[in-house]
């Protein structure tokens, strides 16, 4: 940067006076007001013991397969010893 740039810069300019509306305060209406909440005494009750009954289930995850239907052997390996053989 040239010094006379530089001099100009640091000199500065004149600015105009300017007026600003702030606008970023939340809007809240009159009389609104903030009750005290409960999350102490709400996580007190959660991790305090509970007895827990205990529950039957029945799962039903498992897929179920028709007795028909067979599942054929894997050859993937002659199948890949057959594309390295072809490859040289």
């Amino acid at each position: 940067m040239s010094t006379q740039l530089f001099a100009e810069v640091q000199k500065g300019a004149p600015l105009k006076h300017t007026d600003t509306v702030d606008k970023s305060a939340p809007l809240v209406e009159p009389g609104v007001t903030i009750k005290q909440n409960q999350h102490g005494a709400l996580l007190n009750e959660i991790s305090a013991d509970h007895k827990l009954a205990h529950a039957e289930t029945v799962d039903k995850s498992a897929p179920v397969i028709d007795s028909s239907v067979h599942i054929k052997e894997n050859n993937r390996a002659s199948l890949l010893s057959d594309i390295k053989a072809k490859g040289q």
